[in-house]
């Protein structure tokens, strides 16, 4: 583990962080975007998994208050939780280059919805009822690439909360998914010594710069900051595209 490696997650872990901090998302693909580029598609999801549990974790503690907010949320918290092990088995058994292609077209899904504001909103009465589904399909993509953030803002929508609320909401089923995630890639063995070292390490820039993010929501508009982590996301997207052209 070189020193250069060391400052590539901090720096990485340090960005998502500031935007899951400002927005509740953008902490998996912003820093796996990052990572891929310069450690490999599995290798990425794996460092991350410990930081991403750890960052729902510490929001959820932090704004715990809000818990109250939060009716109906057994179902798809236990839905979203499930739905990881199926997505943890797609990790495992895939090689890195068919890896590489599933996640540079889970990042393109990812810009669209956000650059184009691309939303399914259920409503009403059904829109409670599919939660749990929603939420299942959330697991399995964060199982598999790390981050089901278009998932999640739907589930989020679907469950009518209100945007003070929405920021705990979407880490709450997060921290359900995330910590359901670090449980799956240890039984299926995807740790090793420099993977667990490099995670704890990561945990670091979450804890400063989540905070920071949180308590500068205020001061720093959110649509700038989101285009410019679009920006990031692009510019990594571009670079895992252009290695699947080159073969390198």
């Amino acid at each position: 583990m070189t020193p250069e490696s060391l400052v590539i997650i901090f720096v990485a872990l340090a960005i998502g962080a500031f935007a899951k901090g400002m927005t509740g998302l953008g902490l998996p693909p912003t820093s796996i975007a990052i990572l891929a580029v310069f450690f490999g598609v599995e290798h990425a999801i794996v460092v991350t998994t410990i930081p991403v549990a750890f960052s729902n974790i510490q929001i959820v503690w932090i704004a715990r208050e809000r818990f109250k907010d939060m009716p109906q949320i057994w179902p798809p918290l236990l839905a979203g939780a499930l739905g990881v092990g199926l997505g943890t088995w797609v990790l495992a058994t895939l090689d890195e280059h068919t890896l590489t292609i599933i996640l540079t077209v889970w990042i393109a899904f990812y810009l669209l919805t956000v650059l184009f504001n691309l939303k399914i909103e259920p409503e009403g009465k059904a829109a409670r009822v599919f939660s749990p589904v929603i939420a299942g399909g959330a697991g399995i993509c964060q199982g598999a690439m790390g981050m089901s953030g278009p998932f999640i803002a739907t589930w989020a929508h679907a469950m009518g909360f209100v945007k003070e609320t929405y920021v705990f909401a979407t880490s709450l089923l997060f921290m359900s998914i995330s910590v359901t995630h670090v449980l799956g890639v240890g039984v299926a063995g995807l740790y090793d010594q420099e993977r667990i070292v490099q995670g704890l390490l990561a945990i670091l820039p979450v804890m400063i710069f989540i905070p920071l993010g949180m308590r500068l929501t205020r001061r720093i508009s959110p649509r700038i900051f989101s285009l410019l982590i679009v920006g990031i996301i692009g510019l990594m997207e571009v670079r895992l595209i252009w290695g699947l052209v080159t073969g390198g």
